[in-house]
């Protein structure tokens, strides 16, 4: 009976050492979490699949990827096979929107195409012949694994309930930090905080899991947050831009389309094939050109990225130009344009795990896991707290 006075006693005084900012911290860790637990798990989890986007697809291409080349043979003009796609597919109404071109002779030659805003896919296509390979709706999967993420697939309410939920999520990490943090380090204390507790239940494991791992990815979770409510809200996205010499996305399109050279009726495009060409003999040493075409049949300029490598949203030792179609020379435009992209591409590469080839994107999915983890270790230490059974009464 003794030992048990002496447990309540010593529990007791634990409660009663908790300093103030440790008891707000953990109401509002607790009540935030539950909110939007829900919501931060389905966010988190999407994004940490997109992470590996690019080798799924190749994955699920296979063979596709690649054709039979005989010595002497000649690739029909990227043109003609976008033509002959586009007739091909007229009657769903599938459209290319931009191409990959391999310098490498047995790669087949890729088109993504959509139906208005849906039914995305990767078809292949043997340069030599014009004979599609197969198609791919790897494209189509991580559109939507990429808007889930977003915007929870609900437009502008989605996006409004995801940057929400970030920014809890933002302020949940910093005051995870603050209940982590002990009040006096001693061995005991840093044992319990960096280290899991061999032997024990359950529940002690699952805090474990919440307590110590959140501890491990609070940095890279914090860089990753930051940088996605970066790309979800204008304001922070105008003001990171300024901060690096750049302009806002608005100011950007503007700028961009003030470089355009005017449609003339009577004078025609150089093809895109010869925009290809140029592209390959000013970067010898890329791999990969893709062509964007958005902007319709008046559209005066070629988007073009040539790299050694070109993902679904990325590249490595990647060239972008602007190239006007008439006369198939570079649109030079302002410092502050540039600056933009390559803040914008910074801070996106960032958020994804881009910034260090594999390594950085095997430690963001990682990180993605572990994130995606605590609601469900946070609610499961709530729930085994509100049923934990309350001491006996000891009769005096």
């Amino acid at each position: 009976m003794e030992k048990e006075i002496h447990l309540l006693q010593k529990k007791h005084h634990k409660k009663r050492g908790k300093t103030l900012t440790k008891k707000i911290t953990g109401w509002l860790h607790l009540w935030l979490g539950l909110v939007s637990g829900l919501i931060v798990f389905v966010v988190v989890l999407s994004g940490t699949l997109f992470v590996f986007c690019d080798e799924i697809i190749d994955l699920m291409a296979g063979s596709h990827k690649y054709v039979a080349y005989q010595q002497g043979e000649k690739k029909i003009p990227a043109e003609v096979l976008v033509a002959q796609f586009n007739k091909a597919h007229q009657e769903e109404g599938r459209k290319a929107f931009y191409i990959d071109d391999y310098k490498a002779p047995d790669r087949s030659f890729r088109i993504a195409s959509g139906i208005k805003r849906g039914g995305f896919s990767y078809t292949y296509i043997n340069p030599y012949t014009g004979e599609e390979l197969g198609h791919t709706m790897s494209y189509r999967f991580f559109y939507v694994v990429a808007h889930i993420h977003s915007q929870l697939l609900l437009g502008g309410f989605g996006k409004t309930v995801v940057g929400i939920a970030s920014i809890i999520f933002l302020i949940q990490l910093i005051g995870g930090l603050i209940l982590w943090w002990p009040q006096k380090w001693t061995k005991a204390t840093r044992t319990s905080s960096f280290k899991f507790k061999r032997g024990v239940k359950w529940k002690r494991r699952n805090y474990d899991l919440h307590n110590v791992l959140g501890f491990y990815v609070v940095i890279p979770a914090l860089f990753v947050t930051i940088t996605g409510l970066i790309m979800a809200y204008e304001v922070l996205e105008s003001f990171t831009q300024k901060t690096f010499g750049g302009v806002s996305a608005t100011e950007a399109r503007k700028i961009s389309k003030k470089y355009e050279p005017a449609f003339v009726e009577d004078k025609s495009f150089i093809t895109m094939q010869e925009a290809i060409d140029l592209m390959q003999a000013k970067f010898p040493d890329v791999k990969q050109i893709r062509v964007s075409f958005f902007g319709g049949e008046k559209d005066t300029t070629y988007s073009l990225l040539a790299g050694k490598f070109i993902g679904l949203k990325s590249a490595v030792g990647s060239h972008n130009m602007t190239m006007d179609k008439y006369t198939g020379k570079e649109i030079i435009l302002p410092e502050v344009f540039e600056n933009h992209e390559k803040i914008e591409h910074t801070n996106f590469d960032l958020h994804v795990g881009y910034w260090g080839g594999y390594i950085g994107k095997t430690i963001t999915f990682i990180v993605g896991i572990i994130c995606s983890s605590l609601p469900v270790t946070g609610v499961l230490i709530w729930w085994g707290r509100r049923n934990k059974k309350k001491p006996a009464v000891i009769a005096k």
